[in-house]
């Protein structure tokens, strides 16, 4: 397997067109969460995982990107039922 740094993953994120950008943000986190949850669930047996949003809820960046996901998904919906609105 090829190693990649994370300014290297970043900027191959940047040249996405935003829709794909948000697609594998959500992609990511939800991936993350499934591992936190397996995670926390093999170390205490509890089903709940820990919030991994929650980890960062004071970084900008997550609030930035979050508010970028959420403004996506309302354009989306609106798009597919314009009546909506």
């Amino acid at each position: 397997m090829t190693k990649y740094n994370t300014n290297e993953i970043y900027r191959a994120l940047q040249a996405l067109p935003e829709p794909e950008r948000l697609r594998l943000v959500e992609r990511v986190i939800h991936e993350l969460a499934d591992v936190a949850k397996r995670r926390s669930s093999a170390t205490n047996g509890s089903e709940r995982g820990s919030s991994l949003i929650g980890l960062w809820a004071d970084e900008p960046a997550v609030d930035q990107m979050l508010e970028g996901v959420l403004r996506e998904r309302e354009d989306r919906d609106l798009r597919a039922n314009p009546t909506a609105a």
